[in-house]
């Protein structure tokens, strides 16, 4: 048992109608990579890479895209759609990530909402940093559930989501701390994003529900607040390059 907090059934419930697409234009994420990660041309590795979007985002940076991930559209549609693209596209596996041994490593090593899912995410992290190569990048994105007005929010109208989670991994500094110590120099490290909330579906009181409401509603206003505030910046990143051949244990 490797400490997943949510069963397989639920992400391939949750992806069956999912469409394919790219990050938005607009998509924080992808303005993230794009300054942090420089055009390439060799390998990217996507842990937990349905449904893509982001993988697409790299693979207009120059690299070779190859994911694991254990919904089976990620080995039936994903590898078609990245090619309809445009994109080289190298092995889509479905596989587990603790047991898939690739016998290699890549220029880019990614994971985007994965790591947060687990209980043991510091070997989830050291797995990722260990197929790195030499003077390659890796890349750790999760949601920011931990600052404390997100929190607040989460807990107060989106708690079985927030349950979903393990809030500890939210930690960017603890990220740079493990990884800087063994051999990566760090790029990047912290929160980013102007303020934004989601929440899953689940049952609501009609408090719960209007504030939701007001929200949504006030996101346009909301959005023009400090960028990259950790009490509410929308996501936790990591961007290292790794400088010497010593790997996380």
């Amino acid at each position: 048992m490797n400490g997943i907090l949510v069963e397989q059934n639920y992400w391939d419930a949750s992806y069956t109608r999912l469409p394919l697409a790219t990050a938005s234009e607009d998509d924080p994420v992808r303005h993230w990579l794009r300054k942090f990660v420089p055009h390439g041309s060799g390998t990217c590795l996507e842990f937990g890479c349905f449904p893509g979007r982001y993988l697409a985002v790299l693979g207009e940076l120059g690299y070779e895209l190859h994911g694991i991930d254990l919904t089976p559209r990620a080995e039936t549609e994903l590898p078609a759609w990245l090619r309809l693209r445009g994109f080289r596209v190298g092995e889509i596996k479905r596989a587990d990530i603790w047991q898939y041994q690739p016998n290699r490593t890549y220029e880019v090593v990614c994971s985007f909402g994965l790591i947060e899912h687990f209980v043991d995410w510091p070997r989830l992290i050291a797995r990722h940093a260990g197929l790195v190569q030499e003077k390659g990048y890796l890349v750790i994105s999760t949601p920011n559930f931990r600052g404390w007005i997100q929190r607040l929010l989460h807990l107060s109208l989106d708690l079985e989501n927030y349950r979903r989670h393990n809030i500890a991994a939210m930690s960017p500094r603890c990220w740079g701390r493990m990884v800087a110590e063994s051999g990566f120099r760090i790029i990047d490290c912290g929160w980013f994003g102007g303020f934004d909330f989601w929440a899953d579906h689940q049952a609501r009181n009609i408090l719960q529900k209007a504030a939701l409401k007001f929200i949504r509603r006030s996101l346009p206003r909301l959005k023009g607040l400090p960028a990259n505030v950790p009490a509410y910046a929308p996501y936790c990143g990591l961007v290292a390059q790794k400088v010497t051949n010593e790997t996380v244990g």
